[in-house]
């Protein structure tokens, strides 16, 4: 009796083990702390301040380079710098909605995001006016970051510009978008 008093004991051993391990590691399970995050995560969620702001702006994988960056109370502005020839508008977007991203999903803090796309003259040092989005925390809807993401060299919907409150320059218009019209876009 003994012998078998001792394999229900093993077996029942066990078998709370298993379901207290596969309660623990159950999908929506935070030990502890509600915001905190599994390991596996796409991205840690970060409380964006003056000190960190220039180590947490370098880090995101952007190909247009950002000439200002400042966070006031819960708004970040950045602006973004275009230098040479060869950039298109999905690049752009790309850029857009990565720091988007970032400030929405990536901070516990931020909630506008003010962004400015400028065209910088190399020869006599101007600065010139393409984009400037208006982004606020819970004012869009989820699939509009994936729409502008996706949405290639084409120009901005309607839709998107109300969703992030883009403004679109003349500049921008004469030299994006008739570009569009050659490649049958």
């Amino acid at each position: 009796m003994s012998r078998w008093s001792m394999l229900v004991t093993v077996l029942s051993l066990t078998v709370c083990t298993a379901l207290i391990v596969s309660a623990f590691s159950a999908p929506g399970y935070q030990p502890g702390n509600p915001s905190s995050r599994s390991v596996f995560g796409h991205q840690q969620v970060v409380e964006l301040r003056q000190d960190n702001l220039v180590d947490e702006l370098a880090g995101l994988p952007l190909s247009v380079r950002i000439s200002k960056a400042d966070l006031d109370g819960a708004i970040l502005s950045v602006e973004l710098k275009i230098q040479e020839e060869g950039f298109y508008p999905s690049v752009l977007y790309l850029n857009m909605a990565e720091l988007i991203r970032f400030s929405f999903e990536g901070t516990s803090n931020v909630n506008q995001l003010l962004v400015r796309l400028v065209a910088e003259d190399k020869w006599i040092g101007s600065k010139h006016l393409l984009l400037a989005s208006d982004v606020r925390r819970g004012e869009w809807p989820s699939f509009a970051l994936n729409d502008l993401e996706n949405l290639g060299n084409q120009p901005l919907t309607d839709q998107l510009k109300e969703y992030f409150r883009f403004t679109v320059t003349n500049l921008w218009k004469t030299r994006f978008e008739p570009d569009l019209e050659r490649q049958g876009l």
